[in-house]
């Protein structure tokens, strides 16, 4: 049998993974204490300290020594309370996990006592309980995180990534209890604050930006004991992921793959393929009919009626959409839809990202190739030939040596032939790959456009701090970056290669996907994920129609690359269906 120690341990896993679990656990403490005022205080991205301190109901001196203790909880009194639970926190696990692998200290006071309790514990061990001054609230202190289970401390990541998860957590209590003021400060540096106006308006603001804020409009609607209410984004708004999508059940974040392919198919034929509308949606159900106990940190939940919550959810968003004259096509592209009024000093909106600038791809590439000592061969324009052959450029690539382009699949995989066989090159990342090897040779030396016009940024702030860290590794890129105000950024320059392109939506995508690499935590030096991403967000994309001569513009400058089997991300770009193996599919072999 294990000691008790080992078992906390243990049971510490389940609940506290990073210091962003534990400012989860105590905000949700807070709350439930009828907190309206709550402030966050980290050192070290949390690693050093996380202090969470708040203005509700304390403790007494019992209960605060009992705190500590494992299932201890004055949140349910039976089983039965499980089958409707209606606050937050209800295990009585977070403070005993965050005692048995940190130093832990509790101050806390009711009103109307004379004093506060201080409670002292480490390594889940009490230590001190005694009487102190304090104000009306309850004030935890989380000091050296899992410095008793170094094997779990050593994975914990870099201050900015472990602060990076925290401002997500924090964004989602904003909104959902938009009614609380909520400030976060990191090594003494305020980094956010809620409005605690309790408009949901207010928040989306706060935690996505003014241009998101902007974008969206509201849904709501009822639908048996389901009530549904929040915003969504127009089409013109979309995002690469669904880092900007929130669900809600009774005010408490939720994944919930029912949810979310209700909100899919609300949008379906609306938004290109690949791109996600921002939403913030709060689903608000009689707590016997859904049950959030089916997950230790209390993220996943089960309704007993799920295609009642789909339906009215669904119904809600397309109800939205119609009213802002929005319908659906059928087609993977934006719709046809009224002009949107925008306030006056919005920029004019620019092409969809989603469309391809078959023109400016030619261009580009063209004087590319012009630059190259190396001639390609010169197409017949009035010609339509079987087979484009593609010009021997050395044998940097055996596989493509020799190969002749044949035709365009799809409009996502350009066929080749080659001596080996039969290839498959996938257009995205074979253009990607290009890109990212150009980008990478260019050192300092990047063409620029200046914009006649710069283009204001006005960011949440999760991206804008992501963004804050990145700025000179953009600018080493082309972009003319600066911080223009809180959360806001001017850019005064781009890449001449994306001149002609919605460079707002490559560079927002890019910014995206740098914020999801930070928080996914994958391992990658960071110039280099700047340019594979910045590679990706400007290449063509898969559906973009190419001609013959593009086709073999692409693979010939394919080949002159360092890698020219893998994009940077390690997908692949050739896939060759050798003689050998077609022969045996027809039984030549």
């Amino acid at each position: 049998m294990l000691d008790e120690g080992t078992a906390n341990k243990i049971a510490a896993g389940e609940v506290v993974e990073r210091p962003a679990s534990v400012v989860k656990e105590l905000i949700e403490n807070a709350l439930d204490a009828q907190a309206d005022e709550i402030k966050i205080e980290l050192v070290d991205g949390g690693k050093r300290l996380i202090r969470v301190t708040d203005n509700g109901v304390g403790m007494s001196r019992e209960d605060a020594a009992l705190s500590i203790q494992r299932h201890a909880t004055s949140k349910i009194c039976s089983a039965d309370d499980l089958f409707a639970i209606r606050t937050l926190g209800f295990r009585g696990e977070a403070l005993p996990s965050m005692a048995a692998v940190s130093r832990l200290e509790i101050v806390t006071r009711r009103d109307g006592d004379e004093c506060g309790t201080l409670v002292v514990c480490a390594g889940g061990e009490p230590l001190e309980v005694s009487d102190i001054g304090a104000p009306v609230g309850t004030s935890v202190s989380v000091s050296e995180l899992f410095y008793n289970v170094p094997a779990r401390r050593k994975f914990l990541k870099t201050a900015q990534t472990e602060l990076g998860h925290v401002v997500e957590l924090v964004n989602r209590f904003a909104i959902s209890h938009c009614e609380a003021d909520i400030t976060l400060a990191h090594n003494e540096r305020a980094i956010f604050k809620s409005s605690g106006s309790n408009r949901l308006e207010d928040a989306v603001l706060t935690v996505f930006g003014r241009d998101a804020a902007e974008a969206v409009i509201p849904i709501a609607g009822t639908q048996g004991p389901y009530k549904v209410y929040g915003f969504v984004s127009r089409p013109s708004y979309s995002k690469p992921g669904r880092s900007g999508q929130m669900f809600f059940v009774n005010r408490r974040f939720v994944r919930n793959r029912n949810l979310v392919h209700a909100l899919d198919d609300a949008y379906r034929g609306i938004l290109p393929q690949g791109r996600f509308p921002l939403f913030v949606g709060f689903v608000d159900v009689d707590p016997q009919l859904v049950d959030v106990n089916v997950h230790p940190t209390k993220i996943e939940v089960k309704f007993t009626r799920e295609w009642e919550a789909h339906n009215v959810l669904a119904t809600s968003v397309r109800d939205a959409l119609s009213s802002a004259a929005v319908t659906p096509t059928g087609l993977d592209s934006l719709p046809a839809a009224k002009p949107i009024q925008r306030p006056s000093f919005a920029l004019p909106e620019r092409a969809s990202a989603s469309t391809p600038d078959l023109a400016a791809f030619r261009g580009a590439l063209a004087a590319r190739l012009e630059q190259k000592s190396e001639s390609l061969p010169q197409m017949e324009q009035a010609a339509a030939p079987d087979t484009v052959p593609v010009e021997s450029l050395g044998n940097q690539s055996d596989l493509l040596s020799g190969a002749s382009v044949l035709v365009q699949a799809r409009n996502m995989y350009i066929v080749a032939q080659s001596p080996q066989g039969v290839l498959l090159i996938d257009q995205h990342v074979a253009h990607e790959r290009v890109l990212y090897d150009q980008l990478a040779n260019m050192g300092g030396d990047v063409q620029v456009q200046r914009l006649m016009m710069p283009l204001t940024l006005a960011l949440g702030r999760r991206e804008a701090l992501v963004l804050e860290n990145k700025l000179e590794d953009l600018r080493s890129l082309g972009f003319d970056i600066e911080p223009f105000g809180k959360d806001t950024f001017v850019v005064r320059s781009v890449p001449a290669l994306i001149a002609e392109k919605n460079y707002e939506q490559i560079l927002r995508d890019t910014i995206e996907e740098l914020t999801e690499l930070t928080l996914a935590k994958r391992l990658m030096v960071q110039r280099e994920a700047i340019l594979a991403t910045t590679a990706c967000k400007m290449a063509v994309k898969a559906g973009d129609h190419l001609s013959p001569e593009e086709m073999v513009r692409l693979v010939a400058e394919l080949r002159h690359t360092s890698n020219p089997y893998l994009c940077p991300h390690g997908r692949p770009i050739v896939v060759c269906i050798t003689n050998r193996e077609l022969d045996k599919m027809f039984g030549r072999a």
